[in-house]
């Protein structure tokens, strides 16, 4: 599959970069052969406008619609969003408000529904766990997460347990182990979950 992206960024206070138009990314897709276009890189949520406008254009044309989101959405947005959906990986850090509020400056809650309603619309949905030293990677809190998945979302839903890197603000961190991430496979597959898969290994 063919990836088309457009890059703005600022720099001295001038954005530089290419604009695409969502008429664009539709016919670059078409021309490129993707079966669809994923909105990731950033938040979809933050351009959801632009996004909403392409995704119209690219299910008249054949083609899904792909969302890599945080799921931090209000139910307003989130009923814009649905009819032009086809799949989604949302970011679950853990059932755990915590994390979220001492992180995120939020709580889980909003995201758990954000999966619940894409679930119960018929929408692909997998789920990434980034699991970070000190932060989320307790055997009890990766029990919570698989647990939550699977009475909420269903067995069959997929798992993604992904592997940490410091980076940025978290730069003095040590990246996860691969024994964790065995440990949190464990857990899924003990609280039933059938798809699980790990990344960034």
């Amino acid at each position: 599959m063919a990836i088309i992206s457009v890059h703005i960024s600022p720099v001295n206070g001038n954005n530089f970069g290419t604009p695409v138009s969502p008429e664009q990314h539709v016919q670059r897709a078409l021309a490129a052969s993707c079966p669809a276009i994923a909105y990731t890189y950033s938040e979809p949520t933050m351009f959801i406008e632009y996004a909403l406008d392409t995704m119209k254009l690219a299910r008249a044309a054949g083609l899904k619609n792909v969302w890599v989101s945080n799921g931090y959405i209000t139910e307003e947005a989130l009923a814009l969003v649905i009819p032009y959906l086809d799949a989604a990986n949302i970011d679950l850090k853990g059932p755990d408000d915590e994390v979220y509020a001492r992180y995120c400056g939020a709580t889980a809650q909003p995201v758990m529904d954000t999966l619940r309603r894409l679930h119960q619309a018929g929408v692909h949905i997998e789920i990434t766990t980034l699991i970070v030293p000190g932060v989320n990677d307790k055997p009890q809190q990766l029990a919570a997460t698989a647990a939550w998945i699977a009475v909420s979302l269903g067995p069959d839903l997929p798992w993604h347990i992904s592997r940490f890197f410091p980076a940025w603000r978290m730069s003095d961190q040590q990246p996860t182990s691969r024994a964790t991430l065995k440990i949190a496979a464990e857990l899924g597959q003990a609280a039933g979950l059938r798809n699980i898969h790990l990344g960034n290994v």
